[in-house]
């Protein structure tokens, strides 16, 4: 029969039906109800009551937050619900108001949370004599197989490419060392690009709807999912070109004069252009532009550090034997630079937790809405929320927040001015692992300095954040750009980078390749998919585009086209710079 040997018949049935069903997310129908007409990440629950009844949920991911009121319900209703959280159920047999308290039990009938809870299940809920009970009908399917499935093929590919690559790269180069390596390429790392086209190429999947996977998006307040790491490791990468940048042109004799020149109009670039950007699909309406954005916070983290970096790095104009002695030589060069950092994050920790925002509690760093029962619903991110709207006036700033869908909160910029001060900071720290790349030219020395800079600050965002997503003295936190978040993120670019440059630079394992080519072009390519964003080839849809398997293939097209088009320019030798 074909049958693996101790399975049942039974058995081996539902095993075929649960791959079949988790594989392709087929929903079919069940007991008469359509599930095609579901969306992704939508169930069915159905309610058989004895009466007249008030439906309330509370999503998990809501924290310290009262249940909110969905709708009546009477006799036998069914109802199409959300799966992308977790969520409990109340029901009441009044209407109590909008919000009803965790502890408040008037009127209250039960409280259910379906098992297995997940896209395409159906659940029913029996209430008779007082008693809940809820089931599940028919299972959810699982939305993770699909990507197992392309992640499985993906490596497959990367691996026969990097075996192929490395005999070409080996017989090509046979004879060559190490060493010799480490000095042809002291200055310009492969690893650099091959990170930086990571980013991107993740960044256009996650901007695309990252298939619809929660950690391929943003956390709605604290938390660090994987797009949560893209833009600080971006910027961090910034900051470790700068140094090298720099001193290049001194080398050549650029004055300095000249070069704070560049950096003005390269930050005035980048600022106008991110400005374009913002009112792509939405128009140039003056009255409620919104000022700020990625791009803008590039240009003015740019601007301040890499004017520190050209003014007050000791070094920078020495030659290069003379940035080879002393195992500080690093720290030492931007001595002075390490001073003002250190009184930036002070000013950022006074203004943050002691600067009196009106309505709110002092040091206050919730998202507002129906946090705390509502009761600081205006005060959303605290003072930095309270200092954007300040200087840009709410009109200004971004209208639908990731913490508006649950926390129900109103407008808040994660890009705003006042997340450019530990942008500075986090930047700088790129700027400390290029300074490690000018001072040391072993790659040992290299990477046991990353290594450790990536420990402390680990185990500093650790401490901060006091290891747990909500709770903590400073919670983790991309919207706020909180120091938690800064150490943390700023602690993985630390392993990232030391992990390529060995791999890559080092070993030559793998040549970086695809990733390097969109690496040489980012900026193209993000303001490319910006600007492509909903236009063929870069975006199709074909049917209810209702799986998160159909979404990941269409969202990955994306970033397959794009890094194309970086390879096509690379062969070329184009390469667009601000």
């Amino acid at each position: 029969s074909g049958r693996p040997v101790g399975l049942s018949s039974s058995g081996w049935c539902g095993l075929r039906k649960f791959f079949k069903m988790s594989w392709i997310e087929s929903p079919g129908t069940f007991e008469g109800l359509d599930l095609t007409t579901l969306k992704v990440d939508e169930a069915f629950l159905k309610f058989t009551l004895d009466g007249v009844y008030h439906l309330y949920q509370l999503v998990d991911e809501c924290h310290r937050c009262p249940f909110t009121y969905v709708r009546e319900l009477n006799g036998s209703e069914v109802l199409t619900v959300s799966t992308k959280y977790g969520t409990s159920w109340r029901l009441y047999t009044d209407h109590v108001g909008q919000f009803v308290q965790d502890g408040d039990k008037h009127a209250f009938t039960c409280e259910f949370r379906p098992k297995n809870f997940g896209e395409f299940g159906v659940y029913s809920l029996d209430h008779i004599d007082g008693k809940c009970e809820v089931l599940t009908a028919h299972p959810p399917v699982n939305i993770y197989l699909p990507l197992l499935l392309i992640v499985a093929v993906l490596l497959t590919v990367s691996v026969i490419v990097s075996i192929v690559s490395f005999f070409r790269i080996k017989w090509k180069d046979e004879g060559s060392n190490v060493e010799n390596l480490d000095k042809k390429k002291s200055n310009r790392l492969t690893a650099i690009d091959a990170f930086r086209g990571i980013c991107i190429v993740l960044m256009i999947f996650v901007n695309d709807g990252g298939g619809q996977y929660n950690f391929f998006n943003h956390a709605e307040w604290n938390g660090l999912t994987v797009a949560d790491l893209l833009f600080p490791w971006f910027m961090w990468i910034m900051g470790v070109c700068i140094p090298i940048a720099v001193r290049s042109q001194l080398r050549r004799n650029v004055s300095r004069v000249r070069i704070l020149g560049s950096i003005l109009k390269r930050s005035c670039t980048l600022f106008l252009l991110g400005l374009t950007i913002n009112t792509v699909g939405v128009g140039g309406e003056l009255t409620r532009i919104r000022i700020f954005g990625v791009l803008q916070r590039f240009a003015v983290v740019y601007f301040v550090v890499a004017v520190l970096v050209t003014l007050l790095m000791i070094s920078l104009y020495r030659p290069q034997k003379a940035t080879m002695k002393g195992p500080l030589n690093d720290v030492s060069n931007l001595s002075v630079i390490w001073i003002l950092m250190f009184a930036l994050l002070a000013a950022h920790c006074y203004l943050t937790f002691y600067f009196p925002v009106p309505g709110c509690p002092v040091g206050y760093l919730g998202p507002g809405g129906i946090h705390y029962n509502g009761i600081y619903k205006n005060c959303t991110g605290g003072v930095a929320g309270y200092i954007d709207k300040l200087l840009l006036t709410e009109s200004h700033i971004y209208q639908h927040p990731t913490a508006s869908e649950i926390y129900m909160t109103g407008a808040f910029d994660p890009e705003g001015p006042y997340g450019c001060l530990l942008s500075v900071f986090q930047v700088f720290l790129g700027v400390q692992a290029g300074a490690i790349i000018l001072s040391f030219a072993g790659w040992r020395c290299r990477i046991k300095r990353w290594l450790l800079w990536g420990t402390l600050f680990g185990i500093l965002g650790t401490v901060l954040c006091q290891a747990r997503q909500e709770g903590g003295w400073i919670p983790i936190n991309k919207n706020l750009w909180s120091l938690s978040f800064v150490a943390v993120t700023s602690s993985l670019a630390f392993f990232m980078t030391s992990f390529l440059h060995l791999i890559i630079d080092v070993k030559r394992l793998w040549s970086g390749a695809p990733f390097i080519y969109p690496g040489m072009n980012a900026i193209l390519l993000y303001v490319g998919h910006e600007i492509a964003h909903n236009l063929f080839p870069f975006h199709w849809s074909y049917g209810k585009m209702n799986t998160h398997l159909i979404l990941t293939l269409e969202n990955m097209w994306g970033s397959f086209l794009w890094t194309v088009i970086a390879y096509m320019l690379y062969k070329r030798k184009i390469f667009i710079s601000l």
